[in-house]
């Protein structure tokens, strides 16, 4: 694999690993670990690496028709969340008691757009808003730094290890099993040493998300943390360049909207590879995927207690998805290994 490719391909776990902290994970981790949330990183991330050194081993682009049904439910499960995540946003900051299906329609056409060219296409288009992300990132930091009260760090024990392991947990969780979906499109990407390397941009993505909820933490506090939906763009209202460029969180949320976009279009691509390999037709996966959100956004995602649910239950549903992953996909690492 050339360098252009590889740093392509691993400009993925970047997107992955911050997918699921949209509106869930950076709350829920500051929440449960409160002003000890800094340990719960630290631990977190250590769980992360071995978990993602194991899911990086196995891979599912030869497992048989009924492993192949597990895996589009638990991929379709994963896209289910990150779009819940998606239009929640949408619809709440952009556009208010708008129907969910139609926010939803313009992106699954992009989508299924998208899901029609080759992976390699949509490894650019991450690779190319990964810089674009990292910018906003400093931009809002740099930003919110006169704005961090040290006091909302402070006390650094006020909850339990069993607390604080758990919140690591949480974060471990979040952070590792969207990058299952390697599992489907390693096979055009080996190289040496790639393991090793997928780790290091893991653990440079972790560094963009700790970023975030320290600097939410340090300028909200735990306290208000609790009152809102999405408090990492509400923090980004205080941003304010030069004293005259007012308004800026529109603009710097949409870093958020490219993570969630680039995992749901590889949720999408490989949903749809398993369709086509399946029944030899293209037309298949975006008829099912239409009709069924149809469904689900109306009689699901328009209902707040839903999200209440995927927001308190969601590292359960993490940690079903990655012990089903492992469980259907242990044989592939003594493949790998002969």
């Amino acid at each position: 694999m050339n360098k252009s490719n590889e740093n392509n391909y691993l400009s993925l776990t970047h997107f992955f690993s911050k997918a699921f902290f949209l509106g869930i994970g950076v709350s829920k981790v500051l929440i449960d670990a409160r002003e000890s949330t800094i340990f719960s990183l630290i631990l977190g991330t250590i769980m992360g690496v071995i978990i993602l050194w194991f899911i990086s081993k196995l891979n599912y682009y030869k497992v048989n028709s009924f492993k192949k049904i597990i895996m589009f439910i638990l991929i379709f499960v994963l896209f289910i969340i990150g779009l819940d995540e998606l239009t929640n946003l949408i619809s709440s900051i952009y556009l208010i008691d708008s129907n969910t299906f139609f926010i939803m329609l313009p992106l699954l056409l992009v989508i299924l757009y998208m899901n029609s060219k080759e992976v390699t296409v949509h490894l650019k288009i991450a690779n190319m808003l990964l810089f674009i992300f990292a910018g906003m990132v400093l931009i809002s930091f740099f930003g919110l730094i006169q704005e961090i009260e040290v006091l909302n760090y402070l006390p650094l024990f006020n909850v339990s290890f069993k607390k604080i392991l758990f919140a690591g947990f949480e974060f471990a969780l979040f952070s590792t099993v969207p990058n299952i979906l390697y599992g489907g499109i390693k096979k055009n990407f080996e190289s040496k040493n790639l393991t090793k390397k997928l780790i290091v941009r893991y653990l440079l993505s972790n560094l963009f998300i700790s970023i975030i909820i320290i600097t939410t933490q340090g300028v909200m506090g735990i306290d208000l943390i609790e009152l809102f939906k999405y408090p990492e763009y509400v923090v980004l209202k205080k941003i304010s360049l030069l004293d005259f460029i007012n308004n800026i969180e529109n603009i710097l949320s949409f870093c958020l909207i490219f993570v969630i976009y680039i995992f749901l279009s590889i949720c999408s691509k490989q949903l749809y590879d398993m369709c086509y390999e399946t029944f030899k037709k293209k037309w298949i996966y975006p008829a099912f995927l239409i009709v069924s959100l149809f469904f689900i956004s109306n009689f699901i995602f328009d209902n707040v207690k839903f999200f209440i649910i995927i927001s308190k239950y969601s590292w359960l549903i993490c940690l079903i998805v990655l012990v089903i992953y492992i469980l259907i996909n242990i044989g592939s690492l003594k493949k790998e290994k002969k």
